[in-house]
Formats: C-alpha cells, sequence, structure tokens
C-alpha cells in the first residue's frame, strides 16, 4: 500500500514507528491497542487503520512539538517524539507515567494532557469510539468526561453506552445506579436528538436494563416502548447490526416464554409485542450479514435459534464459533461459557 505524503511526513511515520518499538512494553502494548493491532477486523482493514492513526498522531505532534517551541524557548525537542509515543499510554494504565523519566518528557505528556481537554467535539467523538471498540471502557469513560461539550446528544448517548458497558463487570448496588445514571443519559440524548438512530438504540437497550431492576410488571409494560425504538433505530440505520441482533434477542424471548407467562403477560399489557423463533432467526441473520463476526452473542444466539428449529447442524456451527471465541469483555465470556455448555448437549 502507498502513503500519498511527502518524503518529510513519511520520516515523520517511520519515526514514530521507531519510537514505539523502543519504548517500554507497557507503553507498547497501549499502542498496540491504540493502533487496532489486535483488532478481529481483516488484515487489509487493520493496514488502513494502523496507516490513518499514524498519520494522524503525526499531526498531533507536529502541533505538540510547535507548542512546545513556542512555550520553551532554548528547550531542546529531540525527545519530544518518544515523549509524544509514551504519553498515549495514559489512555491503558496510571503506571506507565514512571516511564517517562526525561524531565522534557514529562512536560511535553503534560502537554498532551492539556491538548486532550480541549479536543474538539469530532475529536473525541473518534477516540471515544476507537477506545470503545477496543474494550478500553474506562478510558472511554475517562476521555468522554473531559469532552468540551458535555450537553452535546453525541457525547450522552456515548456516555451511557460506556457506563452500561461498564456496569455489566461491576457488583451490587453500584451496578444498577450506573444503570440508571446510563437510562438517564440515554433519555437526555434523545431529547436532544430524536433522529439519531444511535439515541433511539441506546434508549431502548437502557430502558430495558432499567425496566429489568424496576420489576416484571415495568419491564412487561415497557416492551412495546423497547420494540418501538428499535425499529425506529433501523428506520434511521437499516444497517446498523447491533440493532438488528437486540431485537432478536427480544423476539427469541418472547417466543420462549412458555404459555403460562404469555398469559400473565396479556394482564399487564393490553397489546404486548409477540414473537417467534423464525421471526428472530431473520434478525440475527440480518445482523450477521451486515456485519459478520462483529460480536460473539449473535453467534451463540444464532447457535440458540437454529437449536430451538431442530436444525442441529446450523446450531452446532455457529455455537461452536461462540466457545471458540477470544475472550476481550463480559459478553465474550457469557458466550463462550454458555455455547460451551449447549455443545455438550447436543
Amino acid at each position: 500500500m502507498v502513503i500519498h505524503s511527502s518524503y518529510s511526513r513519511r520520516l515523520q511515520l517511520i519515526a514514530s514507528i521507531v519510537a514505539l518499538r523502543h519504548s517500554s512494553p507497557l507503553v507498547a502494548q497501549s499502542w498496540r491497542n491504540y493502533l487496532g493491532l489486535r483488532s478481529r477486523q481483516s488484515p487489509q482493514h487493520r493496514c488502513n487503520l494502523v496507516i490513518s492513526r499514524l498519520q494522524a498522531l503525526v499531526q498531533r505532534n507536529n502541533v505538540l512539538r510547535s507548542s512546545i517551541e513556542a512555550n520553551k524557548p532554548g528547550k531542546s525537542t529531540a525527545t519530544v517524539g518518544v515523549a509524544f509515543i509514551a504519553s498515549f499510554s495514559l489512555f491503558s494504565s496510571s503506571k506507565s507515567k514512571s516511564s517517562v523519566n526525561c524531565e522534557a518528557q514529562k512536560e511535553s505528556g503534560d502537554k498532551i494532557a492539556q491538548t486532550d481537554t480541549v479536543w474538539s467535539l469530532n475529536e473525541t467523538i473518534q477516540h471515544s469510539d476507537q477506545l470503545f471498540d477496543e474494550n478500553h471502557f474506562q478510558e472511554a469513560y475517562d476521555l468522554l468526561m473531559k469532552s468540551s461539550n458535555p450537553e452535546a446528544y453525541e457525547i450522552k448517548w456515548r456516555m451511557a453506552r460506556v457506563l452500561f458497558n461498564l456496569s455489566k463487570s461491576t457488583p451490587s448496588p453500584k451496578k444498577e445506579q450506573m444503570i440508571r445514571e446510563s437510562f438517564q443519559l440515554a433519555t437526555e440524548a434523545l431529547a436532544l436528538n430524536d433522529n439519531d438512530f444511535a439515541t433511539h438504540k441506546w434508549y431502548s437497550i437502557l430502558l430495558d436494563a432499567k425496566s429489568v431492576l424496576d420489576g416484571i410488571k415495568e419491564r412487561v409494560t415497557q416492551l412495546e416502548n423497547f420494540e418501538m425504538h428499535l425499529k425506529r433505530a433501523l428506520e434511521l440505520n437499516p444497517a446498523d447490526a447491533t440493532s438488528w441482533h437486540i431485537l432478536g434477542q427480544l423476539y427469541y424471548g418472547l417466543a420462549a416464554l412458555p404459555w403460562y407467562q404469555r398469559k400473565i403477560m396479556a394482564t399487564m399489557s393490553a397489546t404486548p409485542p409477540e414473537g417467534s423463533y423464525e421471526v428472530a432467526l431473520e434478525c440475527f441473520e440480518k445482523a450477521e450479514h451486515t456485519n459478520p463476526n462483529f460480536y460473539s452473542m449473535n453467534h451463540l444466539m444464532l447457535g440458540k435459534t437454529y437449536q430451538a428449529l431442530k436444525n442441529t447442524g446450523k446450531a452446532k456451527e455457529f455455537l461452536t464459533l461462540a466457545a471458540n471465541v477470544k475472550v476481550l469483555n463480559e459478553d465474550d465470556k457469557q458466550a463462550k461459557e454458555e455455547a460451551a455448555t449447549l455443545l455438550k448437549k447436543l
């Protein structure tokens, strides 16, 4: 792949890579995460990702260099490149501060921290999404908390999303508090913009999560709203695999209810949603077709749905995928364990 840039810019990219290679192991690990080297995407996608992120970082390095030269007359900038590399380990671990021993490096790291606090909305969104995709939920949360646009709906629904994911590994009662806070943020985001698919998607997800805390009657009562917001999200963005997956979860859950629970639901809601394994399968398949291998839980649910439809061959195929997933988060752990248990029964 050819990088269309000046000779000087290519040298800067090479210098950045060399600095990465000679960083401490902790810093190098943080950078592998940042550059997406552990991503599950295709090699071509990872290659493009690394190049684009290195180019973006070189641009920020140039800004940092100019800032240091302007504010520290006479100060050598020979170590700015290495300090710039090292500072990004702050996203992953506070321990990395000890690896920066040079005073010039420390000052450079401070400059970057100051730069982070004045990132534009688009920069904050880009970097928080990147951290979220790499399962660095706490770092994404910390970055969003520093946003200079805390009232923007784009920040609010992302805060709701990352806080909800953090709650999955948090014990009670803090877990419940985080879910309710996430729901409040999602509600505020939806009020600010109800024409964005993400606000509807995360409102529906967190409405259901909060309803679980409020009891069975509240959850049944809110199922219609849950379905309505998911469908609205898909109207606004039919290519969102996550929304298709969640809608499939709803229909699978309804299909799996025993008859007496359906009767109870009918007494709590005049028009409860209806679901079937066939409709659930369509949703899970649309999710997988839209974004193949995007989510271990989708493999699990495809396997469970095929099993419910008596298609043992297809059930085994997808349960095997889920059972062999590399665990990167709580959802992967759940999918792996449940799939392994189900495979033993096939």
